[in-house]
């Protein structure tokens, strides 16, 4: 998945709609759009992305969410498996100690046939590869020996394992209408000696070597299940030519996704434009999807999610749809929400954390559109939990002080909003989004204590503790700011870890919580360590206040 940080603001007017939100959870009338218009902004499918190869939620909480999915708008679910799906046979090594059974697999397709929701499996099969690529068995299927990121085209065996890859997962879901083939972001391409002398013996560009893999894929895809329509991510075909694209026939053979995950859409497609991207997709192809995005869209160890920046990215697609030509069908629209950047990235948003937002954007596609003051906002605010309309324009600053993209409110006032919406909320997982809130108050405090506080940059730097040039009265008051930022971050680690082990299984409760408060907690015991041996040398001590 690619992503991309900008400080540019969506300039998109949208209307507001009084319809509320239970009316939207039983029917699609109540939007605001008539005829035509109404048709585009309300395509037949909102797939929610459940992104497994990073935090994969129990079962348990599944079946808890996905009826909530379903309430707010959503129609279908795309499932990114990666490593959580069980592998077995020659591919068991791809299968990670804790993915889901084959059991698991079916229960999560009951739930969505329960709910009457469209399920789409999503398999990798060129790039974005390391989960498979990673180990020796498969090495040698690498196009370049030292990065595990994508498949070499030119090696015979990489298609045979795709095909049996894509066998066990079909296998296992023998009803599905259509299959997410991934293919985006294939950084590594036509670089390793045998594709090169492809290359250069069918006088190929690297594009038509990427097609000739895909098309292979495709055709497989056809002829073993033809009842099944592929989808593909549209990144790798922007700066394909329409001759190639219309030469090879993949128009004919799959839908593309079409991504962008900004608030603001314009100047994101390399060096294509929207409308000549549209002019040739729509010459080439009957019908795309939109890929936006809910969570994991705004930094790789992102954490809390900024709900206005993504509300600002549906809006921009709501936008642009009235630029897509009538002879384009739009499928529907995959609300993404990843949980890694890549299979090697720590995590970024986890689920829960993210459930308001994906309430209020599944509403945002809906309507038609998204205010402040719109009727669905208070609506799902209440459903969720909360006394007071959600603050979408909430972006804590520690987010602030490392993002430029987002636009920050007063520090006091936001203080004030992240300590209530810490203790509101009723949803599933309503705790960890709290306990996110707490910690990114937490987390504030604890950079501030670093770089801002006079105390502890002022008096207590390597120097001072290196020459023993210390003040007792400051590293006292030193002592007592650390000690209390140790004891909180403490606390709330025994919290988060109770929270998310009724959610996830305990390797990714043990990587999230070494990631957010190891780090601190170490700090701050050598601080404490450290200034506490400083204040020992000294035979008599003085108390000074702070």
């Amino acid at each position: 998945m690619a992503l991309v940080t900008t400080s540019q603001k969506e300039e998109v007017s949208v209307a507001s709609t009084s319809t509320s939100v239970e009316e939207a959870m039983e029917t699609e009338e109540g939007s605001s759009q008539t005829g035509a218009s109404a048709e585009r902004q309300n395509p037949k499918h909102r797939l929610v992305h459940l992104d497994l190869k990073g935090a994969p939620p129990k079962l348990s909480y599944l079946a808890q969410v996905i009826p909530l999915f379903k309430k707010f708008g959503a129609t279908g679910l795309l499932v990114e498996y990666e490593d959580m799906f069980p592998y077995n046979g020659e591919l068991r090594d791809l299968a990670a100690a804790h993915a889901y059974s084959q059991e698991e697999i079916q229960q999560l397709q009951e739930l969505a046939k329960e709910h009457d929701m469209l399920y789409v499996p999503l398999v990798q099969t060129f790039g974005h590869f390391e989960f498979v690529l990673k180990h020796d068995t498969f090495r040698h299927l690498r196009e370049v020996d030292m990065y595990p990121m994508a498949l070499c085209p030119s090696n015979t065996e990489s298609i045979v394992v795709v095909k049996k890859m894509i066998d066990q997962l079909m296998a296992a879901h023998p009803d599905v209408r259509y299959l997410h083939i991934g293919a985006d972001e294939v950084f590594h391409l036509a670089l390793c000696k045998t594709c090169k002398l492809r290359l250069a013996e069918q006088t190929w560009t690297d594009r038509q070597l990427f097609l000739d893999h895909i098309m292979t894929v495709l055709s497989y895809i056809k002829v073993m299940y033809p009842n099944v329509k592929a989808i593909m991510w549209d990144d790798m075909l922007r700066e394909t030519s329409m001759t190639h694209l219309q030469a090879y026939g993949i128009g004919e053979m799959v839908e593309p996704m079409v991504w962008c995950y900004l608030p603001r859409l314009s100047g994101t497609f390399l060096t294509v434009s929207f409308e000549d991207l549209w002019k040739k997709y729509a010459a080439v192809f009957k019908s795309a999807w939109i890929g936006t995005a809910f969570k994991g869209a705004t930094g790789s160890s992102q954490y809390i999610v900024p709900i206005n920046y993504h509300l600002q990215n549906h809006m921009a697609w709501l936008a642009q749809l009235d630029n897509i030509p009538s002879s384009l069908t739009v499928q529907g629209w995959a609300l993404t929400g990843w949980s890694r950047y890549d299979h090697y990235a720590t995590h970024c948003e986890l689920l829960p954390a993210a459930i308001p937002c994906l309430a209020l954007c599944l509403q945002t596609v809906v309507h038609g559109g998204f205010t402040e003051d719109c009727d669905f906002h208070r609506k799902v605010s209440e459903e969720l939990g909360f006394s007071q309309t959600l603050q979408v324009q909430l972006v804590p600053k520690s987010v602030c002080a490392v993002s430029s993209q987002h636009q920050c409110v007063s520090a006091v006032m936001m203080h004030n909003q992240i300590k209530t919406i810490a203790r509101e909320g009723t949803f599933p997982g309503a705790k960890l989004f709290q306990g996110v809130h707490v910690l990114v108050n937490l987390d504030a405090d604890y950079i501030e204590f670093l770089n801002g506080d006079s105390r502890y940059t002022g008096w207590m730097t390597d120097y001072h503790v290196r020459k023993n040039f210390t003040n007792p009265c400051h590293l006292e008051f030193i002592i007592h700011m650390a000690s209390r930022l140790q004891e909180e971050f403490t606390k709330l680690h025994r919290e988060m870890d109770r929270t998310l082990s009724e959610m996830y299984d305990p390797s990714t409760v043990e990587e999230w919580l070494v990631v957010h408060f190891k780090s601190p907690i170490d700090k701050l015991s050598e601080i404490l360590g450290t200034a506490k041996t400083q204040i020992e040398r000294y035979s008599s001590r003085t108390t000074c206040s702070s």
